[in-house]
């Protein structure tokens, strides 16, 4: 199966454009489409959905990753069409897709062709009363038309049903972490689409149909008390189970908001450097204030040591040289405190430096760069301490007691007389805790000036609001799982006391002796979806895991497997169950591992449409998937961007590529684009 055309007309940037796909040929399997951010690689993928599935496909948008938002199907309508479209018949815009998609079936080549077209009015509204449809099954060139009502009909056997196109058509990046629930949640992605492609939700609905049929020969049949007691019994059973799904539904959507609040977490977090100690300005200051009072304590210790000190611990012949050593101490400590007070007004220098006309005059265009540069700020502040050097005569360099201030030694000098010791080790240990306020009062002015660069404050705010509410919806996800858990317990138990109210109505009645076999049919397709998803999930993970290792090559999953309810499980080499976060290119990689392993598993050969395939992925990796890629049977059209597929990459895959396409998009007056698609062209 491959698509072979898709044309666009006054769809979003497409006025009127056409791509035709080849065959697969042997190993000629990939399709390239090129195209830059906003060119129209994505609005490719959604015309793909529109034209096949029409409003069915705007709700499938975010499963395929192509939108975050629930899209409503007028408003998108009307926000598609073309900005420069060109009024048609009856005064209305036109916009249209068609998309015809082939296949080799029992030696004839068969296919299904779509065409879809919307009308608008002047004002550019949806007029919904103009649609129209038309649908031809394609037999070696016979063409056959199919009514309205029929066509998805013809998209289960010609094409691919709407429930299985987000595992085939889908935005590589997004889907990822739609899926990651697969990895860390309930698993909801993987069973539906393992359900879905292995046709079980075929057999559930046989299941259904069956129960209908039992009801109806029980109630034909019964006595009216024992049919209203069983009636009364299925009430229950509904709304239990209506119960049992809103709980459901309401634990995904918890789970799922929990994980969107731990991707920004981590995100939030890696953007300030990591770490649990991360702080704002505020708390900073406060630190930094405390450790000014620690210091103030420390020296006002020292002084009283110094000032205490018995004059018999200092010979007297010294108490000249010491007052000599003072006068010079006192000489530097004056000299830095005119530089200190000087030192004051570098901020201001500054301030006038960098807003000077004429200084951003000399400097040109470099000006904001230069001046923005811490380094450029340090230079200054450095030159203004160099004025004060050398010093001037009779000044201590270093100073003896730099634990003494100008006060201390003023009074020192006019007490000499009557100092008194303190032992000198303790003094030093004293002077080592000031030493060390000193550095860290430096650390923190440092930390201060990059969270000034860097304006991390709202960030540090945010990451902690975060914080809070993740933890205020982990212990909502916990509340509603156990609500979940009593709900499924009680749905259980109420399906026993069903069938045991239908086992005494039919006893041995021989008139409900195929409510019965019924029953039996009910009970072997229980069993027989539970041995298939048990089979097809155990070979599943085996192929998610071989795969997995062709891609990424260096073991760091060892082994996926794939539990009932579709979450996967990952083991490392030592063979225990992995509980780590993954890199946004290992979870595109596991998820693209998966998506090929169901393909593979289910047999399903759909062609593939992939958007942004390759975004997050080293070199290394890429190749890897190309590789992989080129060894499928089925179509892959690959929507990228130069710096994902590079000509070099392009000119290597030359052996696999059956097609090439470069979408070239220039801006219009009205803020919008016009692609144009050049055939046969890559970057």
């Amino acid at each position: 199966m491959w698509i072979s055309r898709i044309k666009l007309k006054n769809f979003k940037s497409y006025a009127d454009a056409e791509f035709c796909f080849p065959e697969p040929d042997g190993s000629r399997n990939i399709v390239l489409v090129g195209a830059q951010n906003g060119h129209g690689k994505t609005t490719l993928l959604e015309a793909i959905y529109l034209c096949l599935y029409d409003k069915d496909a705007v709700g499938y948008f975010k499963r395929a990753g192509l939108s975050s938002d629930e899209v409503q199907y007028p408003r998108f309508l009307s926000q598609a069409l073309f900005h420069e479209a060109e009024v048609e018949r009856r005064g209305l815009y036109c916009m249209a897709l068609e998309l015809e998609i082939m296949q080799r079936r029992r030696g004839q080549l068969v296919g299904l062709r779509i065409n879809r077209k919307w009308y608008f009015s002047r004002s550019r509204e949806w007029v919904n009363e103009n649609n129209s449809v038309i649908a031809k099954l394609i037999t070696d060139g016979e063409e056959q038309p199919i009514a309205e009502e029929e066509i998805k009909h013809y998209l289960n056997d010609y094409a691919l049903p709407f429930d299985y196109a987000p595992y085939f058509f889908f935005d590589g990046e997004k889907i990822s972490q739609m899926a990651k629930g697969s990895v860390s949640g309930a698993g909801e992605w993987l069973a539906a689409a393992l359900q879905g492609l292995l046709g079980v939700n075929l057999l559930g609905r046989l299941k259904d149909d069956l129960k209908k049929y039992r009801s109806n020969l029980i109630s034909a049949n019964a006595s009216e008390r024992a049919v209203n007691d069983l009636e009364k019994a299925e009430r229950e059973l509904s709304l239990l189970e209506n119960q049992f799904a809103i709980s459901q539904e309401l634990l995904a959507s918890a789970l799922q908001e929990k994980e969107q609040l731990e991707e920004r977490f981590e995100e939030l977090t890696a953007q300030l450097g990591g770490g649990s100690d991360i702080e704002t300005s505020k708390e900073l200051l406060q630190k930094k204030e405390m450790l000014l009072k620690q210091r103030e304590d420390l020296r006002n210790k020292v002084q009283q040591a110094v000032l205490s000190m018995p004059i018999a611990f200092i010979p007297f012949e010294s108490l000249t040289s010491l007052s000599k050593v003072l006068t010079r101490d006192l000489n530097r400590l004056n000299h830095e405190a005119g530089r200190e007070q000087v030192s004051l007004r570098v901020g201001d220098f500054w301030q006038s430096f960098t807003e000077s006309d004429k200084v951003r005059e000399v400097l040109g265009r470099s000006a904001e760069v230069i001046l923005q540069d811490p380094l450029m700020r340090e230079a200054v502040a450095d030159c203004w301490k160099q004025l004060f050097y050398p010093l001037p005569e009779n000044c201590s360099d270093p100073i003896q007691h730099n634990y003494l201030s100008k006060e201390a030694i003023v009074k020192i000098q006019g007490e000499i007389g009557r100092l008194k010791a303190m032992p000198p080790a303790k003094i030093s240990d004293v002077l080592a805790q000031i030493d060390n306020i000193d550095r860290e009062e430096k650390k923190l002015d440092q930390h201060l000036d990059l969270l000034k660069i860097t304006n991390r404050d709202d960030l540090v705010e945010e990451l902690k609001q975060v914080r809070k509410e993740l933890d205020e919806k982990a212990n909502e996800a916990g509340r509603i799982e156990a609500n979940e858990s009593r709900c499924r317990v009680q749905v259980e138990r109420k399906r026993q006391d069903i069938n045991r109210l239908r086992a005494e109505i039919e006893g041995n009645n021989p008139k409900l002796v195929k409510s019965k076999r019924a029953n039996r049919v009910e009970s072997m397709i229980d069993a027989l979806k539970t041995e298939l998803l048990k089979q097809k999930n155990e070979i599943l993970g085996e192929v998610a895991t071989r795969i997995n290792r062709e891609l990424y090559t260096d073991e760091r999953i060892h082994k996926i497997r794939i539990v009932d309810n579709g979450k996967m499980v990952l083991f490392g080499r030592n063979g225990l169950e992995f509980n780590g976060a993954l890199s946004a290119g290992q979870m595109q990689i596991l998820i693209m591992s998966l998506v090929s392993a169901l393909a593979e598993v289910t047999r399903y050969q759909a062609p593939f449409v992939i958007d942004t395939p390759l975004a997050r992925l080293d070199n290394l990796r890429r190749n890897n998937l190309f590789k992989h890629w080129a060894g499928l049977s089925q179509q892959v059209i690959l929507l990228s961007q130069d710096a994902e597929v590079t000509p070099t990459v392009k000119d290597s895959l030359q052996n696999f590529v059956c097609k090439t396409y470069l979408v070239k998009a220039d801006a219009l007056s009205s803020v919008g684009a016009r692609s144009k698609v050049i055939e046969d062209v890559y970057f």
